[in-house]
């Protein structure tokens, strides 16, 4: 079976509108020992060799410090937002809409997830580049405020 296509994973990543159902969906194209990596400095970076291990040291903490429904993604320029290679890697270029913390702020962020593909089409590696000081400023602030470490 041949890696994705750039409408199977522009159609993928659509599931992150539609929270929280989208979110799971998203997920099952994830291999459980997917390599996903945040680079960079901070409590919010790291190496996770596990799907379940990446959820629970981010989305796990982020939902419960979102207002309803939790985080909703766009694809910046639509399907000219996902980039394929035929060796199964993609890029897809993606921001923030209407995520708000229980606080009130929003959190507007953008990313670039780097994904590359199984012949299976399951996400076996994935690297996530965003702006970590934002992050920290608007989700690590809204953790402390709640209480969650």
């Amino acid at each position: 079976m041949p890696h994705p296509t750039r409408q199977e994973v522009y159609e993928m990543f659509l599931n992150l509108a539609n929270p929280p159902n989208g979110i799971d969906e998203f997920y099952k194209w994830f291999h459980p020992d997917v390599k996903y990596v945040v680079p960079g400095h901070g409590r919010f970076t790291g190496t996770f060799e596990r799907k379940e291990d990446y959820y629970n040291a981010t989305w796990a903490k982020f939902r419960p410090i979102l207002r309803s429904p939790g985080f909703k993604f766009i694809i910046s320029g639509g399907i000219d937002g996902v980039l394929t290679a035929e060796d199964g890697w993609a890029v897809v270029i993606m921001q923030t809409v209407d995520t708000v913390t229980l606080s009130g702020v929003p959190y507007d962020q953008h990313y670039s997830w780097h994904c590359k593909f199984n012949e299976e089409k399951k996400v076996i590696e994935c690297r996530a580049y965003l702006d970590l000081g934002y992050l920290e400023d608007v989700l690590g602030t809204e953790m402390t405020k709640q209480g969650i470490k």
